[in-house]
Parts: C-alpha cells; sequence; structure tokens
C-alpha cells in the first residue's frame, strides 16, 4: 500500500487521502447514530463534546509531533545530501591542488560519485546502500593511501583531503540512515484510531446541515495532516522526495577543474 501510494502524483495522493478522510469522518459519525439509532439528551451532547475536547487534544498533540518528526527527518536528509556534494567537490579540488600524483584518486572519486548516482540512488527508496558503492569507496580509500606527500605542503594538503574523505563516509552513513526514517507504525495506529475516536463523539450532536459541516472540516482537516506525514515521511520516496541532481551535477564540476588545472584558466 505504502509503495502504491508513493508512486502516485501528488495532485492523486491528495484526492485519495482528503477523500478517505472524509469518508470515514462521515462514516465513523453518521454511520454510529443510524446503527446504534442515537438519540442523545442536552446532558449527553455536553458531556460528547466534553470527551472530544480531550480526545482532541491528545490527538493533535500526538499528530504535531509526528509532523515535526518527518519534516526533521527530512531537512536532515536534504541537509546530508548538501554537505556529502560539497565535501565531494571540496575533495576534488584539495586532490587537484595536490598534482599529478593525485590523478588515480581523482579518478576513483569520480567513479564513486557515479555510483552514487547510478547504482545507490535508486535502492534509497527502500533504505538500501548499494555494494558497488561501498567498493568505489574502497578503491578510493586505497587510492588515496598510494599518495605520498614530498614536502610540507604536500603534507598540509594531504592531511586536509583526508579529513574530507573521512568526512565523506561519515555523510554517506548519516544518508543511509535517513532513508530509513519513517513514522513506526504504533504511532500511526494511534493516530488513525484517536481520529476515528475523536469524530464519532459528533454522533451525539443533531442531526443537519451544520453538524454535516462540520463532519466535514473535521475529517479534511485531519486529513491534511495525515496527507503532510504521509507525503514526506519518506525522504527519498515520492514525487516531494530528496533527488540527486546535487550530486549529478559533481562531474562536470569535476571537468571544470581539471580543464583550469590543465589550463591555468577558468573555462
Amino acid at each position: 500500500m505504502a509503495d502504491f501510494f508513493y508512486e502516485l502524483p501528488i495532485w492523486l495522493s491528495t484526492i485519495l487521502v482528503l477523500g478517505s478522510a472524509l469518508a470515514l469522518g462521515l462514516a465513523s459519525s453518521t454511520g454510529i447514530r443510524a446503527l446504534f439509532r442515537v438519540r442523545t439528551t442536552r446532558e449527553e451532547t455536553d458531556i460528547a463534546i466534553n470527551l472530544m475536547q480531550v480526545v482532541a487534544a491528545y490527538i493533535g498533540i500526538l499528530l504535531a509531533f509526528a509532523a515535526v518528526e518527518v519534516w526533521q527527518d527530512f531537512a536532515d536528509a536534504q541537509t546530508a545530501v548538501h554537505q556529502e556534494a560539497a565535501t565531494g567537490s571540496e575533495l576534488y579540488r584539495d586532490l587537484a591542488t595536490y598534482g599529478a600524483d593525485a590523478q588515480a584518486a581523482r579518478g576513483e572519486l569520480r567513479a564513486y560519485v557515479a555510483s552514487v548516482v547510478r547504482d545507490e540512488w535508486p535502492l534509497l527508496r527502500e533504505g538500501h546502500g548499494s555494494k558497488s558503492t561501498d567498493t568505489a569507496l574502497a578503491r578510493l580509500f586505497q587510492e588515496f593511501g598510494k599518495i605520498r606527500p614530498h614536502d610540507d605542503r604536500d603534507s598540509a594538503i594531504y592531511a586536509e583531503a583526508f579529513s574530507k574523505l573521512n568526512d565523506l563516509v561519515v555523510l554517506r552513513r548519516n544518508r543511509l540512515i535517513d532513508s530509513q526514517a519513517g513514522i513506526p507504525a504504533v504511532l500511526w495506529l494511534v493516530g488513525f484510531a484517536g481520529s476515528i475516536l475523536m469524530i464519532s463523539f459528533t454522533s451525539a450532536f443533531a442531526a443537519g446541515r451544520y453538524n454535516l459541516l462540520m463532519i466535514s472540516g473535521i475529517s479534511l482537516t485531519l486529513g491534511l495532516v495525515f496527507l503532510f506525514i504521509l507525503t514526506v515521511d519518506k525522504p527519498f520516496k515520492g514525487q516531494v522526495s530528496i533527488d540527486s541532481s546535487e550530486m549529478f551535477q559533481l562531474p562536470a564540476l569535476f571537468d571544470q577543474l581539471d580543464q583550469i588545472d590543465t589550463t591555468g584558466q577558468a573555462p
């Protein structure tokens, strides 16, 4: 069901979620009234209102927490990708400054970036990394380890570049962890069941057009919150997801740096 939802265009997923919320809201209220033939007194209606307010407060806090949590996870994943692309660019600049001895390491860095985009990015949808990218990263470390500084200048550049290489490993790990982010199933269950329970209390209200309008408004409001949570719950899944454009643009930047290194002038 989750995979089906994330494959839908955003307009269709919006209609699906809001339509389902409206249908469930109306069914939970009018259905209970019709099934149990509810006829409440004024006192019972007041009690239902008070109980509805209590449930709404708890469910509101829960859904607000869930919304903040998924947005934070999404923002963290986006930041990790930004930092990973920036670190890759900085590392290549350091290696380009180092000289011809780093040519092989620069080639392996290119291969690593290409593997991230080609092999690993599609797997992030399911929260997995790529074995091919693991291999490319290992080869990058091997070539990097073969570099031998010749003087203090080379040693300073090498130390800085090696620090960025380790940062690249950390940022990749963060990206993989962020790809596994998601709301726990129990929170979905509690939020959904609590929302239905809250709307069910409206069955104690007098039937009429205003009551129907109120139920519809509450249902659509809850549906909008669930739509937001569902949409950003998986940072690398669906139309509203983090793309690989920044990583994809790195080879072009590497080409520019190589041209500067060859000609001594910007292209």
